[in-house]
């Protein structure tokens, strides 16, 4: 039974190394990417939107051929804590007091497009789809906002390697106008939306 087991995983790993020795034969592999960079939020408060950005991502990508690659990814990168831009008209009717407010780390899901001209070692790429977002206030007379946004993503990139290269990328979530309201009467108030979001990121991909 143990040498069955042995054989079974010498096995295994003679294909993973032939399967990295042809690697550009397979029209089909997987990815995991990691990156870094700043972003802002849109409806934020003097620099709080201002914010450090970390993604990680899992990708699956088809070669149409040598110059395009279509694919899926999906991505969780992290929120940011900050207070929003709400006019003090609307803030002394509770209180005056700031809004905190919690915009959770968010998952998204993405069709991809990458276009190497001319056998090059640089591409470019594109990605859209959707993103779910949470924002958490921290005042139990305003609600919570959950909500699908598109996301696109735009960069160029580098591969120094068969299976693993360098981008610089832009990203962007919509968003709309948090449209703050309050009723005065039962002093509650109320948000409609989550902000939008713009970011910078740089990073490396390694494909199996």
């Amino acid at each position: 039974m143990k040498k069955g087991w042995v054989l079974l995983w010498l096995a295994c790993f003679c294909t993973s190394l032939h399967a990295r020795d042809c690697f550009d034969c397979a029209p089909f592999y997987w990815g995991i990417s990691g990156s870094f960079g700043g972003t802002i939020y849109q409806n934020s408060y003097a620099n709080d939107g201002k914010s450090a950005l970390g993604r990680l991502a899992f990708e699956a990508q088809y070669a149409v051929n040598d110059n395009i690659h279509l694919g899926l990814e999906s991505g969780l990168q992290n929120g940011v804590r900050m207070r929003l831009a709400i006019p003090k008209p609307l803030l002394d009717i509770l209180a005056g007091e700031p809004i905190h407010a919690t915009i959770k780390p968010s998952i998204d899901l993405l069709a991809t497009l990458k276009l190497t001209p001319f056998e090059s070692s640089f591409f470019g790429y594109a990605k859209g789809g959707i993103a779910f977002r949470q924002l958490q206030v921290d005042r139990n007379e305003v609600n919570d906002v959950s909500e699908t946004t598109p996301e696109l993503q735009v960069g160029i990139g580098y591969g120094f390697s068969d299976n693993s290269y360098l981008f610089v990328g832009y990203q962007h979530l919509f968003g709309h106008d948090i449209n703050y309201q309050v009723d005065s009467l039962t002093e509650r108030g109320h948000l409609d939306h989550i902000p939008g979001q713009d970011s910078l990121l740089i990073g490396v991909s390694i494909l199996f």
